[in-house]
């Protein structure tokens, strides 16, 4: 039935108090040392569950080299920031030992949202990688993300944000193990094309060939899906009491995508996370706006309860990091004019498709769980010219549930429905400005039409509505619609 079901979807296709001065350096010294050769760093306990293509205990040249790709790549990060002369770049020995103090550390009420919640995770999956290309494996990978992080506060910035530490870690395991995977498909091919392909989706995968470190793990051929989708998208936003912004939105734009699913998402009973995952993300813009979205979720483990001829289904504890971002301006926060919100969820996951003929076929994916750490932007009046003091995040806990719907017909092609709902309430330590409850959803209707194998054309309609209800400040409503027509290139 699955080798049906995949027949069929490749055909129709789918849619980041100081002592005295001799102290203080000395000690400051010290840190940066222990953080970068790894003295400090434990034997961390293995999980029982070693991947077979990893050996079962990692040897102190691994930890070195992770430990080493980790310190390059904030090297290189703090490089580039003083180039572009960013502020926060000019560090010294004073800041580094200004931060070893907890009573420094503070929760950044306003920053920019693409910066916080995709580049600290993104920041993150590099740390995360530099332990899984040295032999890691999944979980044993995990501290390393928390001391990339916490050498990146300590040392290479000025101030040093408690929620950087905890987005870059958690963001950063969920996409750090599927660009990994991915860098392990795409660098298997032996051509310079793939070469520089893999040296994008993991430049420390790539980095780590310069020593000619041997890959411990290899792509195992998994990738059950692959698309990309271009067009164009016409948007229509609305912003309670602030429709001005809105104006941004009236000229239609360019639109470009891509979805991957990893290993079969019915059949395979997980021991290894991440052995099946499932990533969307597109962006869209009209040069005075853009909006960006991120939809994911892998398998920590999962079981098939059920197979028939018919039928097929998984159900597992699944891991997500999702986020969406929609602006009227480059750095993201002037006005109010964004919709935003990010959620890193823990959820219980069923998948189940069903064959209803040999050319029809339908499945069903539904989580729900946890949401460990949300964050949505609260805009208030334009900011000053030097920092964003008067934008607040709201850093909060609290529930999701996702729902995927999809029909396949060989000859007339795929409709997905889609709508994903999150809530979180303000952690009330983070809440600088006033507590209270967000509330996102996020809906979307996409069909395609298989012109041949490998190409196909669409249509896909979008909804996004974010609430913020909030004690002692202004209430925000705003949504964004938008409608677009697309070409699908299937792989």
């Amino acid at each position: 039935m699955v080798r049906n079901f995949v027949r069929c979807f490749e055909k129709a296709g789918t849619n980041r108090p100081t002592g005295t001065a001799q102290f203080t350096r000395r000690r400051a010294v010290l840190l940066h040392i222990l953080l970068t050769t790894g003295i400090a760093v434990p034997s961390f306990a293995q999980s029982e569950n070693i991947s077979p293509e990893l050996p079962g205990t990692n040897s102190a040249a691994d930890t070195f080299y992770a430990l080493f790709d980790i310190n390059a790549s904030n090297l290189v990060l703090n490089f580039g920031d003083r180039l572009a002369n960013a502020s926060f770049a000019n560090v010294t020995f004073k800041t580094i030992a200004q931060n070893l103090y907890p009573g420094t550390w503070f929760w950044e009420t306003g920053d920019r949202f693409l910066v916080n919640q995709f580049g600290h995770p993104y920041q993150g999956s590099a740390y995360f990688s530099s332990a899984r290309v040295n032999g890691f494996n999944f979980y044993r990978s995990i501290p390393f993300a928390f001391i990339g992080s916490l050498q990146w506060e300590i040392v290479y910035e000025p101030n040093s944000s408690i929620n950087d530490v905890i987005t870059t870690t958690i963001g950063g395991i969920s996409l750090g193990e599927m660009l990994h995977r991915l860098f392990l498909e795409v660098d298997e091919s032996p051509s310079a094309g793939a070469k520089i392909g893999s040296f994008f989706i993991s430049p420390v995968g790539r980095f780590n060939a310069i020593f000619n470190r041997p890959k411990l793990e290899k792509g195992v051929g998994a990738m059950y899906r692959l698309s990309f989708n271009a067009g164009f998208e016409k948007s229509f936003a609305h912003f309670a009491g602030h429709q001005t912004e809105a104006l941004s939105w009236q000229s239609p734009g360019m639109y470009a995508g891509a979805n991957v699913i990893y290993g079969d998402p019915f059949t395979q009973e997980i021991l290894k996370p991440y052995d099946q995952f499932e990533a969307s993300a597109d962006f869209a813009t009209n040069i005075a706006s853009y909006n960006m979205r991120i939809i994911s979720d892998g398998y920590l483990f999962s079981l098939t309860p059920s197979r028939t001829p018919k039928t097929d289904t998984s159900t597992g504890l699944t891991m997500h990091y999702d986020f969406f971002n929609a602006t009227n301006n480059i750095i993201d926060n002037v006005g109010h004019g964004n919709i935003q919100f990010s959620s890193n969820a823990i959820d219980w996951t069923v998948k189940h498709a069903y064959s209803l003929s040999e050319q029809t076929h339908f499945s069903v994916k539904a989580h729900a769980g946890l949401v460990l750490w949300g964050t949505s932007m609260y805009n208030d009046t334009v900011m000053s010219e030097t920092y964003l003091r008067d934008t607040r995040s709201t850093y909060g806990i609290g529930e999701n549930l996702k729902l995927f719907f999809t029909v396949t017909r060989e000859k007339t092609g795929t409709l997905e429905l889609a709508a994903t709902g999150y809530h979180i309430s303000n952690i009330p330590v983070t809440a600088s400005h006033s507590t209270g409850n967000v509330f996102f959803l996020n809906c979307s209707a996409t069909y395609d039409f298989p012109l041949n194998e490998h190409i196909g054309i669409g249509a896909t309609l979008r909804y996004w509505n974010l609430w913020g209800q909030y004690d002692a400040a202004e209430n925000i409503h705003r949504t964004l619609a938008s409608a677009g027509a697309h070409t699908s290139f299937r792989f």
